[in-house]
């Protein structure tokens, strides 16, 4: 079987077929793979059984892989993996559960954000569950060439602590870690290494402001920018299956889980995060 790359919305997304994870890649498939990745954004490829070892494997394909900064959630003997999961076995977490309700792209906190992050759906729900995605690239070229030109030359503070307090998760824990880290200052606009787009790097859980504007201009704005990259029309919504392998650019996009399964219905994942090696911060 050939490997084939099928688009699953005019503005991003893509499925993979003709291709086993488990096994080695040549150069020549995963350029596909990596192709269809910089073009759609996110690449969904069904059917896999992969174990922490070829989960891993391929995704340092992409690049060098970070250890997430929440170390609760990190797989015993495999600190590159993240679970996601609301599953528990004698009383005790298997994972983050709930994790990421808000439009975000994965840790713009950081001095040095994730380029991507792969997502492998071990137990997923019957129903419910899904991931939404939305183009950042799109919702910049679609913006007005004044409102483009302004937000080029601004930046923003981002910080993790935003996403629970009084922010886009006000119900999400307190506590955590990351709640007394400093913010970080990025670009609100960002050029792709990869694909030359220009892509806003702002999100609704993880930005606070952006510098230079008055409260009511940064509410203002904030409110439209997250209102036009997350319109219903350009939205990827996936719908979860057992054996989904889904890879996505942090570069190009922002996603959020959705929460609608509730504790009855098991979802149990396993995640890597790719390295942003363009960044010199």
């Amino acid at each position: 079987m050939s490997i084939e790359v099928i688009p699953a919305t005019p503005v991003l997304g893509a499925e993979i077929s003709g291709v086993d994870l488990s096994l080695p890649i040549s150069d020549q498939i995963f350029q596909v793979i990596n192709d269809a990745f910089v073009k759609h954004s996110v690449i969904v490829i069904h059917d896999q059984n992969l174990t922490p070892e070829t989960l891993i494997d391929f995704s340092r394909r992409f690049g060098p892989l970070m250890v997430h900064v929440l170390k609760d959630a990190l797989l015993d003997d495999y600190p590159e993996i993240y679970s996601l999961s609301n599953k528990k076995i004698n009383g005790i977490s298997q994972g983050r559960s709930y994790a990421g309700q808000y439009w975000h792209s994965d840790l713009t906190y950081e001095p040095k954000p994730s380029m991507g992050s792969v997502l492998y759906g071990i137990e997923v729900p019957a129903y419910g569950g899904d991931t939404l995605f939305a183009s950042t690239a799109h919702a910049f070229e679609t913006l007005s060439e004044p409102i483009q030109n302004m937000l080029e030359s601004l930046t923003a503070e981002h910080h993790f602590a935003h996403a629970f307090r009084g922010g886009a998760n006000p119900a999400a824990r307190k506590g955590d870690p990351l709640s007394d880290r400093p913010p970080v200052e990025h670009p609100v606009v960002r050029i792709h290494p990869e694909s030359g787009r220009k892509c806003l790097f702002v999100n609704d859980g993880f930005t606070v402001r952006i510098n230079g504007l008055t409260t009511a201009e940064n509410t203002a704005m904030m409110s439209f920018l997250n209102a036009h990259m997350t319109a219903p029309e350009v939205v990827y919504r996936h719908k979860w299956r057992s054996g989904d392998v889904v890879v996505w650019d942090n570069r190009a996009l922002i996603h959020r889980g959705v929460n609608d399964y509730g504790d009855d219905q098991p979802r149990h994942m396993h995640r890597t995060t790719i390295q942003d090696t363009t960044i010199s911060a």
